[in-house]
């Protein structure tokens, strides 16, 4: 949870995709991230590579592609909270120890943006090897696969080139959504396992706590 660096570790690299024409598979990649402004509560279990592990409640505001976030005690005591701006400017407002370790921010908002919100980049459909249809979202030289499944839910990877690997994109982070059931016009996952790639692995479990659809800010 802490740190998302290269490692020696082997990764994934990026599956062959041949493209398609299906607007349906699209819209359905597009539903399940939250539009417009929405607070969401979960309880977040994290596992780090060196067993070490613990719970926590986190809370988050998304507001298109601007978001707020808190981490939480069980008890009630904030932890961290910290700002991202619809254009990536990051703020910490608060962070304790050792929430407040270099790096720490940004890949925990890295981590919160790529879960819930719409991958940046242009976004095309293709089928994989396996017959499996997906979106793919390509932003320079990250991408991210939003793979539909038929539990009516997603399966979400992440790629980017990491050490050695040159301009090879390699697997980043992977997320499986579980439980997708309707919120207005989003499928939002009651369950989600985020499993984090490099020098200190982790897995973060997030069991959705409640979802409440906040009304649009006037300017």
């Amino acid at each position: 949870m802490l740190l998302a660096a290269c490692s020696t570790t082997r990764h994934a690299s990026l599956p062959a995709m041949i493209a398609v024409t299906s607007a349906p598979i699209a819209d359905r990649c597009a539903s399940f991230f939250p539009k417009g402004r929405w607070q969401l509560a979960h309880e977040i279990n994290f596992q780090l590579a060196n067993g070490a592990n613990g719970n926590a409640v986190g809370v988050l505001i998304i507001d298109g592609n601007a978001l707020s976030c808190a981490l939480m005690t069980i008890e009630g005591l904030t932890l961290f909270t910290a700002r991202s701006q619809s254009d990536g400017t990051l703020q910490v407002l608060r962070a304790l120890p050792p929430f407040d370790r270099q790096g720490f921010a940004a890949g925990l908002i890295a981590d919160v943006r790529a879960v819930f919100l719409s991958p940046p980049g242009v976004v095309s459909v293709g089928r994989l090897a396996d017959g499996r249809v997906q979106c793919r979202y390509a932003n320079g030289q990250e991408v991210t696969d939003v793979l539909p499944k038929m539990d009516g839910c997603f399966r979400l990877s992440t790629y980017a080139p990491m050490g050695s690997s040159g301009e090879t994109p390699v697997q980043t982070r992977t997320v499986d959504a579980r439980m997708c059931n309707q919120h207005g016009s989003t499928l939002m996952a009651h369950e989600l396992n985020l499993t984090g790639q490099g020098a200190a692995g982790y897995t973060l479990n997030m069991r959705l706590l409640s979802a409440e659809s906040l009304p649009a800010i006037n300017p």
